[in-house]
Order: structure tokens, then sequence, then C-alpha cells
């Protein structure tokens, strides 16, 4: 690969350099700052000759070159004077969108509860279907129904306190206090005297309004945006001798007043008032909100948009009993993902391709995971994903028609259908099948036909999609497991919260959530590249195994800060060895992703490379197996 030409082609397309603030590169991409980013066409970008994607991300452009990003990156400060450097440390921080903030603050809200609200819904679903509506196998007063619907109910009726416990996280404040002003909303004495008609006041003059805040959601949210800032400044007044018991008393005189008079009532009306927006529009037209919602789904999950319909999704859910816009508009369009990848899967001779479509189409079927179909299969073939659109919003049309209903939340897809039985019985499960099925065919079908015989577009590296010449296979043989480098929780790549890696686009492989902060070796080997700032490791084994370690997400901002090598580029090592420490209190502290990618970057070089574990792992584990 000639990178002048690509670092040329580059600098041109972005703009010139008079547009270029500054550039630094991480393990796999150039980090642009760009004055003025309206001027720059994605398309021609991504087209480049040695470009594998693009993202925008915290004010940066990023060009996502992969393992030579080092030499591009040379090539693209050869022509001129540009204020980066290969450290991200001094790059300057830009002001981020208001909407991103919030959706980033959602998003991290919500996410680590998702699983939560995932089990409990489908509890509630298994209730329904024991009970006497249905399958009449229990009696509604019986013990067995009572418990089983009271575990499905507690992951919804403590909403407000697990909301407050993934916010301090994310906002890095005190946890226990902020769980404490949450479980405050819901203690069964606030409950009965909100719920009575006699009027409620805080030290007989301060009137607090009536309302009910099990099952919500915002409340939570603005309590702990409310608490990190009392926090900073109690800390600032108090002494340092009164800290320990003084602190923490005025926080929650200060916060748990103001949230039950002012922010829990406002948190309610803005819930409720987004909730009256999304009906007064499926009022109007049901078909024509959900084909539009599900035919645009793809890009309002990429945007990240549809974290916020969550809240207004779980309020529906507990209030009405079901949701009738994004789940349902969910279900549309992640089938037609998986019916599109899975065409391309059929379709390509392209084996990589192949490799990454077939796990990307099984991911969106059976858990509704759409990121890898997108990001690695349809979005980047383009029209799969105008085919998967079209399929979705056809659904999304049915949809409207026949008004479906979700009856618990969990990310719809195949293996979760069961959230549209109905306590009644009823046709809306048949509706549900029948909608999945349709988009699951229609995106399939389109895929198939307007993919035929489609030649690569120039500079794409997606060389060999949609030909008639057969790919040779190697020999098949296989090779001792790769260690696993860190002690923690094993995760499958596409669970990584960003695309690029969840997209197997610079490789395959798995993610650690570390759980120390140490690296080892994998195999005896080398390291090729280690980066200024110590966040990511490149290592060679003996066999010919490229292998990436890439420590966190985003961490490259730290400028090496927190990150002790114990090598050096060049060194050679043995299995086992430590490469690599961490501080991991202190990555988690600052608020940064830790999930660490282990990837093999020369994925093409193997017929199968199999997770044989996740879960729990320990560093010197053989869970990733690799098949020549």
């Amino acid at each position: 690969m000639d990178y002048s030409t690509t670092a040329q082609k580059l600098i041109e397309n972005l703009g010139g350099q008079s547009n270029i603030r500054t550039v630094t590169h991480c393990m796999t991409r150039l980090r642009f700052i760009l004055n003025d980013e309206s001027v720059v066409d994605d398309k021609i970008v991504e087209n480049i000759p040695g470009v594998m994607g693009i993202m925008k991300k915290s004010g940066q452009y990023q060009v996502i070159i992969g393992n030579n990003v080092a030499k591009c990156y040379q090539e693209v400060t050869k022509p001129g004077n540009f204020a980066g450097s290969s450290s991200a440390a001094d790059q300057p921080k830009e002001k981020q969108n208001p909407v991103n903030v919030a959706l980033d603050f959602i998003a991290g809200c919500m996410t680590s509860l998702i699983s939560a609200i995932i089990a409990g819904g489908l509890l509630k679903v298994l209730a329904i279907l024991l009970g006497p509506s249905l399958l009449g196998i229990l009696e509604t007063t019986s013990d067995t129904y009572i418990i089983i619907n009271a575990i499905g109910d507690a992951a919804f009726y403590f909403l407000p306190v697990f909301v407050a416990y993934t916010a301090s996280k994310k906002l890095n404040c005190n946890t226990f206090l902020s769980v404490m002003v949450a479980a405050m909303l819901i203690h069964p004495d606030i409950i009965s005297l909100l719920g009575s008609d006699t009027p409620t006041r805080l030290f007989g003059v301060i009137p607090v309004i009536h309302g009910s805040y099990s099952s919500s959601v915002i409340p939570a949210m603005f309590s702990t945006i409310l608490l990190k800032y009392v926090e900073i400044f109690i800390d600032k007044i108090t002494p340092e001798w009164s800290k320990n018991f003084l602190k923490p008393l005025l926080i929650v005189v200060i916060v748990a007043p103001v949230t039950l008079c002012i922010l829990a009532p406002i948190g309610l009306i803005v819930g409720n008032g987004l909730q009256y927006v999304l009906n007064g529009i499926y009022n109007f037209a049901p078909w024509l909100a959900l084909a539009l919602f599900a035919g645009f789904m793809p890009f309002i999950v990429m945007t990240g948009m549809h974290w916020a319909f969550v809240p207004a999704s779980l309020l529906a859910i507990a209030s009405a009993g079901f949701d009738t816009m994004l789940l349902p508009a969910m279900l549309s369009s992640n089938l037609a993902q998986a019916g599109a990848t899975f065409a391309v899967a059929f379709k390509t001779k392209d084996s990589k391709m192949k490799q990454i479509a077939f796990p990307a189409g099984i991911s969106a079927l059976l858990a509704g995971v759409t990121e890898p179909a997108m990001y690695g299969v349809t979005l980047k073939l383009k029209k799969p994903m105008y085919a998967a659109c079209i399929a979705s919003g056809i659904g999304g049309l049915i949809t409207g028609l026949v008004q479906l209903k979700a009856y618990a939340f969990a990310t719809p897809c195949l293996t979760a259908i069961v959230q549209f039985v109905a306590p009644d019985g009823g046709q809306n499960f048949i509706y549900a099948c029948i909608i999945a099925a349709a988009a699951f065919i229609l995106a399939f079908i389109f895929t198939f036909i307007v993919t035929k015989n489609e030649a690569p577009a120039e500079g794409s590296d997606n060389t060999a999609i949609m030909t008639d010449a057969d790919t040779a296979e190697p020999a098949a043989s296989s090779q001792p497991a790769v260690a696993n480098p860190l002690t923690g929780e094993a995760i499958p790549l596409e669970n990584v919260n960003d695309p690029t890696f969840a997209a197997g686009i610079l490789g395959q492989g798995y993610a650690v959530i570390p759980s120390e902060g140490k690296v080892y070796a994998p195999f005896d080997g080398s390291v090729e590249t280690l980066m200024d700032t110590h966040h990511a490791l490149g290592l060679t084994s003996r066999q010919g195994t490229t292998l990436l370690i890439h420590v966190g997400l985003e961490t490259v901002s730290l400028g090496g800060k927190y990150f002790t090598p114990h090598v050096k580029q060049g060194d050679t090592f043995k299995k086992g060895d430590l490469l690599l420490s961490f501080d991991l209190d202190s990555l988690k502290k600052e608020g940064f992703d830790t999930s660490t990618p282990v990837i093999v970057t020369n994925t093409d070089d193997y017929q199968e490379l199999k997770l044989t574990k996740t879960g729990a792992v320990n560093a010197g584990e053989e869970i990733l197996t690799l098949t020549r």
C-alpha cells in the first residue's frame, strides 16, 4: 500500500492543510480535528485506498487505517506543519454537542440495566404464559405465580434505584448517596403520602406535588446530576476533620428535598410529555409513524438517538402495560438487518465478508444486536442497507396497521419474540411473527436482487464482493490457542461499545473487561508496535499471528497517563511475561470504558477463529483457537 497517495488524498478531501487544525494517531486511527467538518464528503474519504472507515467522535474526525497507521501518519504530516503529534495528550478539547452529551448520559445510565430489564420483562411474560388466560397452569393467586411476577416486577419497580446507581458511576459521584435519594422516592411511606388526597407540604410551607415514582427513570437521573454538583460544592466548604460525617449529611439534606419538591415532578412531567408526544404521533397515523420509524431505525441506532426513546418505552410498559413505538419498530428493523446480512453471506464469494456476515447475521437474528451487521456488512456495502431499510419500513407499515404491542422490554429478536404475547392471548403474537418473517424475508430477497453481480466501488477494500470467481481456501491446520492476556470478564467482540471494533473492521477476536491492570504475553513473540501513549500493543507470535491489545476505549486521550510499559518496541518475550500494567481504578474513576479488545489483525490468514469461553477468565487461559 502506497500511503503517500493515501495521505495526499486525505489532506485534499479533508479540506486541505488549512482546514486541518491537528492530526494525531492511535493504534489504528488517524485522529483529525478540523476547522470545518461540513466541507468533507464522508463517502469520498471512505473510498480512499487504505482507508477502512471513518468515525466522528468527541470533536474528532477519525480515519480508520489499521495496523499501518503510523506509516500513514508519517506521510500525512510530511507536507505541512500540523499542530498535533503522535501523542494525544496535548490535543485541544472541543465542546461537545449538548444533544450528544445528553444521549451519552442516558445511554450510560441505561446500558448496564438492560439485562435486568430484559430478564424482568421476560419473567412477566412467563407468568402471562403460565397464567389462566393462556396455558392455565398457574392461578394468579398461587404462590408460584405471585413469586414469578414479583421477580419480574422488581426490575421495573426499583428502576429509580438502578438508574441512580448507574448515573452515579457515569458522573463519578457518591453512589450510595445517589441510591439513597432515589430510594426515598419509592419508600412505602412516601408512596402512601403522595398517593393520598390530602395536600402534602414540607416544613409546613413547601408544597410537594403528588405522583408515583416507581418505574420512573428521569427523576433519578436529575437527582444524581444535582448530587454531583452539590457534592463538589460541599467538599470545598467542609473542613477536612468533618468530611466523614458532615459532608454526606449536608449533601442529602440539600439534594433529597430539592429532588422531592422540584426535580422528581419535573422528571415526571418530562417523561409524561415525551410519552404524550409519541402517542400523538402514533394516534395521528400509526401506519405512517411506524413505517418511517422502522425504516429509519438503523440510522437512529447509529446516532444513539434510540436511547432517548428507552425511558418513554419503559414508562409506557409501566403505565399502559405495553409499548407501541420503539420495540415494535425495532422488531422489524432488527430482523431486516438480519435478513440483508444473511443474503450477503450467501451471495458473496469473498471469504472475509462471509466470516463477518454469518456471525453478524446470527447476532442480529438471535440477539437483536445489529451493530456488527450494520457497520461490518450492510452500511459498508450500501445497497444491502437500502434494502434492509425498505423491508423494515414495510414491516413498520404492517406494524402500524395491526397496532402491534410489546408487553415486555427486551431487545426485539427471534429468541425474545415472546415479549409480544398479550396477557389476554389474542392475535398480537401472531402479528409479531408475521411481521418478523416479512421483514427478514423481504430484506433477504431485496438484498439478493440489488447486489447481483455488483462491482466493487473504486477504492473500496471489498474487492471480491458479489463476483463469480471462487476464492481459494487454504488448507486447514490447527495452531495452538492464543492465551488470554488479561484477567477479567471475556465478552464477544460485537459487544464492545465501539463500532470499529464491534464490526470486526480491524480483525476478529474478543474483548476483556479487566479486573486487574496487567497485560501478559499471550504467546512467544515480539513487540511490533508500542504506542507512545502506551495504551495499545501490537504483537507478533513465532507462528505469524499478529495481535492487537487495546486497553480501554478512547484511552489514547490520556497521553500515557496511568500506563506503565514493561517492554519496548522490538523486544522479544515469552508467553506469560508481563508486558504492560495500568491503573485500572483511575481509568474507571475518570469514566473510561475499560473494555479491552484482543484482535487477530491478520484474520484473513485463518479459516476459523473460535472463542471457546466467555465470562470470568484468567490471564494465561487459552480461550481463542485458530485454524489456518
